[in-house]
């Protein structure tokens, strides 16, 4: 690869994009990109803290652009604020900045919602909510998992762990006195054939 020494702003947006792109970049990564060798591209991390960010922090950029351009592009509206004191009625006018609804329509127009919010974030956030509910009892753990599967998210261990434990029934004799324990796994049917049996 050759060695190239000069720094150049350009390459703070080049590793941004890289980033965006792929979630997680490496050193080898740039290094290729731009055909410098690795430890030029830790050195340039070292010294210069917008590069080493665009690194690890593309989105959070990303985010502080749009408000920025989104500061200066937007319209600043005026409001109006009559006030009644001592000395009658007086009006003052203030601007008013652009709100978090108003960049959010400025980025979605600009196509950077998708970027901003990445497929892999949708997921780790259906995962999130499909497990909440699943704990506060509005999904069974069968009903859970096939909810991730239907998303293609990966089902987690202690969810699969829930699924393969045997269940455990207990049986009660005439009196209701207990008879004994049973583990098994039984299916649904073989659940109603037994409750039939024990209830007559």
């Amino acid at each position: 690869m050759a060695r190239k020494n000069s720094f150049k702003k350009a390459y703070v947006g080049i590793v941004l994009d890289m980033a965006l792109a792929r979630n997680k970049i490496s050193n080898r990564m740039v290094a290729q990109r731009l055909e410098i060798d690795e430890a030029t591209i830790r050195n340039w991390r070292k010294e210069h803290a917008d590069f080493n960010r665009a690194f690890t922090e593309a989105r959070e950029v990303l985010m502080e652009k749009i408000n920025s351009v989104a500061g200066k592009s937007l319209d600043v509206r005026k409001r109006k604020i009559i006030s009644r004191g001592p000395k009658g009625l007086t009006t003052t006018v203030e601007d008013v900045l652009p709100t978090h609804s108003d960049v959010a329509v400025f980025a979605k127009s600009l196509g950077l919602g998708r970027s901003v919010y990445g497929e892999e974030d949708r997921l780790r956030d259906v995962l999130r909510d499909v497990m909440k509910q699943k704990v506060a009892g509005k999904y069974t753990a069968l009903e859970a998992a096939q909810l991730l599967e239907a998303e293609g998210i990966k089902v987690p261990e202690t969810l699969l762990l829930e699924l393969e434990t045997p269940k455990r029934f207990e049986l009660s004799g005439p009196g209701g006195g207990a008879i004994k324990t049973e583990n098994t796994t039984l299916s649904p049917q073989e659940v109603a054939d037994i409750y039939k049996n024990v209830l007559g």
